[in-house]
């Protein structure tokens, strides 16, 4: 029998989303507890052993004690042997008495299967008559140049028999920018000569292995459980693994995730190009979908009406919309006949220039700068 694990990490919850009005703020601030939810259930489906959590379960350590309580009872729901929670650099554990992680046992105190490993020492469990070792790895603050594994080394690991785990939170040479190493950057070739089965690893907000599912890897990387930001381009991202001593056996992306943050960037031309937007809007789900739209480009007064009336339909349609506009007047034979003199050198140029095809900003361009010299 193999040992079945959920492995997420990075779900930041307490993330206050303030740059949102209020009733959108509610609604992202509560799928990061509808997400986790989620997660328990599909874990509990999988008939899941453990649910693990590789650090940055919150954003930060001023989390508020209803959050944290919230929290603990969406964990209580896991139906396996245990819930194991390693801090990461957003929730550290600075020590043994950590504010934080002392309010989080608290509410715990009547929960038997959540644990918290805050501290570099193996921990055990016997399932069916297999023994799994679980090395957990804290992070002991928000930044640091040295990763956390390297007491995993030094370990007596002669049980061969032991299906073994290591859980830690940070970037791994090549997989994430940190040139400063200041996020416990892990060494590929380390991890795999650890001895381990496999590591469970957070920070990094995109999954890792690229592929949905498969068999044996190093490490995990679980990705974000749910988008928090347009930088996210998954759905949400988590993992169920089946593991024998020698190595992950099978494993599987699980997406929990239901809201998604897009940002569309276009250059518009024309009413062409107005209605190819609204057809790559038409691939989002609206209510569960965070549109930002970044629009540069010409049009003309008449396209200018057709955009604004389209934004006003999407923000009607969608959670959320907010566009970013760069765009400028298109010239055409209208804007020149309101503008210049019939027969005057301006009207002569601005009409030739209309009409030069191997340069269509030639008319925009001559136009913005005769109109900025007369108003000297």
């Amino acid at each position: 029998m193999s040992i079945r694990i959920v492995h997420t990490a990075d779900n930041h919850i307490g993330i206050k989303y303030l740059k949102y009005p209020e009733n959108i703020r509610k609604t992202l601030v509560s799928e990061r507890f509808d997400a986790l939810e989620r997660l328990v259930k599909m874990a509990n489906d999988k008939l899941a052993h453990f649910f693990v959590v590789a650090g940055d379960l919150f954003d930060s350590t001023q989390v508020r004690v209803g959050d944290i309580e919230k929290t603990v009872a969406l964990l209580k729901g896991f139906s396996g042997e245990a819930v194991l929670i390693v801090p990461g650099n957003h929730d550290y554990c600075s020590g043994p008495d950590s504010d934080f992680w002392r309010r989080f046992r608290q509410a715990c105190e009547s929960v038997d299967n959540i644990h918290v490993l805050s501290t570099s020492q193996v921990r055990e469990f016997e399932i069916d008559g297999r023994l799994v070792q679980f090395f957990p790895c804290p992070c002991p603050s928000k930044t640091g140049s040295d990763p956390t594994t390297a007491w995993v080394a030094t370990c007596d690991q002669r049980n061969s028999d032991a299906v073994k785990i290591g859980i830690a939170h940070g970037n791994v040479t090549g997989l994430g920018l940190d040139a400063a190493d200041q996020y416990f950057t892990m060494d590929r070739a380390a991890l795999e000569k650890s001895g381990l089965t496999t590591w469970l690893l957070g920070h990094i907000h995109v999954p890792f292995p690229p592929t949905e599912s498969g068999n044996q890897s190093t490490f995990f990387m679980a990705g974000i459980h749910t988008p928090d930001s347009v930088r996210v381009r998954h759905q949400g991202s988590a993992w169920y693994l089946e593991c024998e001593p020698h190595g992950v056996v099978a494993y599987q992306q699980l997406k929990p995730g239901r809201i998604r943050f897009i940002r569309l960037v276009l250059d518009l031309a024309n009413a062409e190009d107005i209605d190819r937007l609204l057809q790559e809007c038409r691939a989002f789900t609206p209510a569960e979908t965070v549109l930002d739209l970044q629009l540069s480009g010409q049009l003309g007064k008449e396209d200018q009406k057709k955009l604004r009336a389209a934004t006003n339909t999407l923000s009607d349609q969608y959670l959320h919309l907010s566009v970013e506009q760069d765009l400028r007047d298109r010239i055409d034979a209208g804007v020149i006949a309101a503008t210049y003199r019939s027969g005057s050198l301006a009207e002569r140029l601005i009409t030739a220039l209309v009409d030069d095809r191997d340069f269509p900003d030639a008319a925009t361009l001559a136009h913005e700068i005769i109109q900025e010299v007369s108003q000297r």
